[in-house]
């Protein structure tokens, strides 16, 4: 497979528009200031990669306006890079089967990660998401997959289009200072998996509601195996902003070390069918407010 060795901003603009199935873009150790666009598609058995070391760091230059990096293709490997100083640090648009892993994503005035209209069966693993909201605390996310309901007609169209950013996983990253939920999975997404994640104050600002680790608004999410400590209020949350949503949702395994004043896992409503493994939990109120 060819690889593509890139230095400067105009040579990764270039690469990204051009590239093909297979075709691996290493990034130089530097600062890459633009405005980058993944628009291309690899394929199952020839994705496209776009990888570099923490030291080589994607930013639009601004914490008010542009993204670090704009993924609209779909079977896109980004791997080892960094992104700082961004609005949004990686947004996903409409793409599948792309795994994001070993990034670091921090400094952003928004949220780090955006898995966003219809964006499935996606991983985002081993990376660290940290220092977001620093513009809108209310916004800042350490990964927001999907969209609001007050969203969907600018994101999809259509006010009644859900966006089904569905079967996203998020596995063994470490999440800490997010301004908003270290994780907040929206109303019209299914089917995901948060797993094996480290998280350290997240959902610190409660703007917009964030004081939470993790916030679970959509359906039959298994949230397995996750440890933390330091949250506003609760570790995680299941709420339903929309009939027929915050469905199903399942807990087990997960630690709660120090610094969570509330439940460890807080349900809106028995109603919810959230099913909850028993065990003993170090969060201030115990387990769960379910009986």
């Amino acid at each position: 497979m060819a690889v593509q060795f890139i230095a400067s901003p105009a040579e990764l603009t270039a690469a990204l528009r051009a590239a093909t199935p297979g075709l691996t873009i290493h990034l130089r150790d530097g600062l890459y200031v633009g405005r980058f666009v993944a628009a291309a598609s690899g394929n199952a058995s020839a994705p496209i990669t776009l990888a570099g070391s923490r030291a080589a760091v994607l930013s639009p230059g601004s914490l008010r306006s542009g993204y670090g990096l704009h993924v609209t293709g779909s079977y896109w490997k980004i791997s080892g890079l960094s992104v700082s100083g961004a609005a949004k640090g990686i947004v996903l648009d409409g793409s599948t089967h792309t795994v994001i892993s070993n990034v670091d994503v921090g400094g952003i005035g928004s949220e780090a990660v955006h898995f966003r209209r219809n964006s499935s069966d996606c991983i985002l693993r081993n990376s660290q998401l940290h220092d977001t909201g620093l513009d809108r605390p209310g916004c800042g996310e350490g990964v927001y997959i999907g969209s609001a309901k007050s969203s969907w007609k600018t994101v999809m169209g259509s006010a009644e289009e859900p966006d089904r950013s569905d079967r996203v996983h998020i596995l063994n990253n470490t999440i800490f200072r997010t301004a908003a939920e270290g994780v907040d999975a929206k109303e019209g997404t299914s089917d995901g998996l948060v797993r094996g994640n480290v998280f350290y104050d997240a959902g610190y600002s409660g703007s917009n509601s964030a004081d939470s680790w993790v916030d679970i608004k959509g359906n039959r999410y298994s949230v397995e195996g996750n440890a933390g400590s330091v949250a506003r209020r609760d570790a995680f949350q299941v709420h339903s902003v929309l009939d027929g949503w915050g469905m199903d949702n399942a807990f087990s395994n997960n630690t709660v070390l120090a610094g969570v004043p509330g439940f460890e896992v807080w349900v809106q409503s028995g109603g919810l069918r959230t099913v909850i493994a028993r065990h003993e939990s170090k969060a201030g109120l115990g387990l769960t407010n379910m009986p």
